[in-house]
């Protein structure tokens, strides 16, 4: 099977070949189609090398990513639109050893330059994007640990401009909706909750996680709400 980096690069010679010079193209071709076999060799190396996923992400921390992260940069810093496969797979690869600050920036820049995935993901980048912090979130909150500010910034982008399967959006706002919730011991519990503020933003996140994917299972948590919303105008059963 031809990989998409060997694609990549036979397509840039053969418009050399055939003496065309794109301007998306006219960054030192012949430096290009080197670095691309390179990565390539780099990245089989990585896979034959190394089983353990903990081992090929060390790797990727300490020897590719800092390997090829400057030619990424320059590439974004060119203001470039072709496709860069460098580029794409090191925000992949950024997200595996949690950078989340330069994978996400990168990401949103790849979505701005409408640049595809690579071809060994098989989601956009939106999609990608808020599976991965979603599941950096729920470990973060886990431990206890903040989730800012990367959450906001991936949830501002699904509440105003992507637009992504119902069962990642409900996936998102019941997060929100429970993270809202959290008592001393980071359990979601209305009843510890003081706030009517705070329990009608909870309460209509989790509403909307259910309007996209009825099945996302808030109702219950819903209805505590209400509780302790009726508990707290009444005084009755603080």
């Amino acid at each position: 099977m031809v990989s998409p980096l060997k694609r990549q690069r036979d397509a840039i010679l053969a418009k050399q070949q055939a003496g065309e010079t794109p301007q998306a193209e006219a960054v030192n071709t012949d430096s290009l189609h080197i670095k691309l076999i390179e990565f390539e060799e780099d990245r089989q190396q990585m896979r034959s090398q190394f089983n353990a996923r903990a081992d090929r992400t060390d790797h990727k921390r300490n020897v590719l990513i800092p390997k090829y992260k400057a030619q990424a940069e320059a590439y974004l810093a060119a203001g470039e639109r072709y496709e860069n496969t460098i580029f794409s797979t090191l925000i992949v690869w950024l997200f595996d050893i949690g950078d989340l600050s330069t994978a996400i920036d990168w990401c949103f820049k790849a979505i701005d330059l409408g640049l595809p995935t690579p071809d060994f993901l098989r989601r956009d980048w939106p999609t990608f994007c808020a599976d991965q912090v979603m599941d950096w979130a729920q470990v973060q909150a886990e431990r206890g640990q903040s989730i800012e500010p990367y959450f906001s910034q991936v949830f501002e982008k699904i509440r105003n401009d992507w637009r992504l399967h119902e069962e990642v959006n409900a996936k998102w706002y019941k997060f929100a909706g429970y993270f809202l919730l959290r008592d001393d011991e980071g359990k979601p519990l209305p009843s510890a909750i003081a706030s009517k503020e705070k329990l009608e933003q909870a309460k209509a996140l989790l509403q909307q996680a259910h309007a996209y994917h009825s099945k996302v299972g808030v109702n219950t948590m819903i209805n505590k709400i209400d509780m302790r919303l009726s508990a707290l105008e009444t005084g009755k059963n603080l």
